[in-house]
């Protein structure tokens, strides 16, 4: 009896029995699906971080103000000044530092007046930060030029949504009371404080808010070599906290946003496998539970096959076949409900989330590898069923009613 005269008998049988192959598969079905989905989106993730880092480069230190850890720090009252930004000037590996400093301001535009977070930055900042990738970050229009004051860089949510006319560039804003010229509409990041940022000159923000010496909300800070980033961040924190007198900042690389985010996807990733290890045992205590009842129903049918001089190896052959189809059907299936779900997400983050940049992990190792296993899992189900009908005596199996 060739392999596939045996795979044809263990399609025969479960196609005889549609119903209860559709419910034996669902557990496979699900732990599949759920193991498929989690690596394309987690391996998608993973690449979207790794596009930032070639993207702003793993060069890029921020320092934001407030202690214990970097939510407390965003949510902190306390600023930075000019005598901060200069101490971590002198920083050895330091190579630009730009303070950047916020306040809510009345936005008007097209008759409409918004309260609205309003940054200041160093003119050069954008571009000393980010050199030649800049132009990759705008929509439309440019970066300040020299002397340029009263002129405004918007986020894409800015741009496109708060009011309710698009503010296209050439057209003037009043930022509290006075006038600025749109110079540039950003891409959509996927961040909301990006997509929703108002950016103009330093020195602009200064005469808007009457302070000369302002308070910074964070320090943007570009490194001289990318190999020493951790070095040079370690340096900042120990300046600056000799300076200030107290460690009552945090300062964050993007090695460091990696690693938050790789956590989160370690906790998802722990629950979304719990419960998919969940599906696959009970897909295989299914799978076993129906090849027992496919040996009892078949009994007088193997007791016919040993007569006619079937071997024990071929009666198990059959049943293990007919098990692996089982696990295997219902991986595949898992795949497909996998791959539909993975490109909805990919969808909606690329469609809401801004991230257009981002796509899930769907290689052909993934998939043939899901495959496998779950071929695998419903050979290791079917053997103790595929034992005992090896095991019948042909004699009491033909008397079988």
């Amino acid at each position: 009896m060739s392999a596939w005269e045996i795979i044809k008998i263990g399609l025969k049988s479960l196609a005889h029995n549609k119903k209860r192959t559709v419910l034996t598969v669902i557990g496979t079905v699900i732990g599949i699906s759920a193991i498929v989905l989690m690596t394309a989106v987690g391996q998608g993730f993973q690449a979207s971080v790794n596009h930032l880092f070639s993207q702003f480069g793993a060069d890029t230190i921020t320092v934001i103000p407030g202690g214990g850890n970097m939510y407390a720090a965003l949510a902190a009252s306390t600023f930075f000044t000019d005598d901060d930004v200069k101490a971590v000037k002198r920083v050895a590996g330091v190579k630009y530092v730009a303070g950047i400093a916020t306040a809510d301001l009345p936005v008007t535009y097209a008759g409409e007046t918004k309260t609205l977070p309003v940054s200041g930055y160093p003119l050069d900042a954008i571009t000393k930060l980010y050199g030649d990738l800049t132009e990759t970050y705008i929509e439309a229009g440019r970066v300040p030029r020299k002397n340029e004051t009263f002129v405004v860089m918007l986020g894409n949510t800015i741009a496109h949504k708060i009011f309710s006319k698009d503010v296209t560039v050439g057209r003037t804003i009043l930022i509290n009371g006075q006038r600025f010229r749109v110079i540039a509409v950003f891409k959509k990041f996927g961040d909301e404080a990006d997509d929703a940022s108002i950016s103009i000159p330093l020195e602009a923000f200064k005469e808007l808010t009457g302070e000369e010496k302002v308070h910074y909300a964070l320090m943007m800070v570009k490194t001289a070599d990318t190999q020493r980033v951790k070095d040079v961040a370690e340096r900042i924190k120990r300046v600056l906290k000799a300076h200030r007198g107290k460690e009552d900042f945090q300062v964050l690389t993007l090695e460091d946003a990696a690693k938050t985010i790789d956590q989160i996807l370690g906790v998802i990733t722990v629950i979304v496998m719990g419960i998919a290890a969940i599906a696959l045992v009970v897909g295989a205590v299914g799978i076993m539970n129906t090849m027992y009842m496919s040996v009892t129903e078949r009994t007088r049918e193997i007791g016919v096959m040993k007569a006619v001089g079937a071997t024990r190896g071929q009666i198990m052959s059959i049943f293990l076949a007919e098990a692996g189809l089982l696990g295997l059907i219902g991986g595949v299936i898992g795949e497909g409900v996998a791959a539909a779900l993975a490109l909805l997400v990919q969808w909606g983050v690329r469609a809401f989330g801004g991230i257009h940049y981002y796509s899930v992990y769907l290689s052909p190792q993934l998939l043939i590898g899901a495959a496998a296993f779950s071929l695998i899992l419903g050979i290791i189900a079917g053997i103790l069923p595929a034992k005992r009908a090896a095991d019948l005596d042909p004699v009491e199996a033909l008397r079988y009613e």
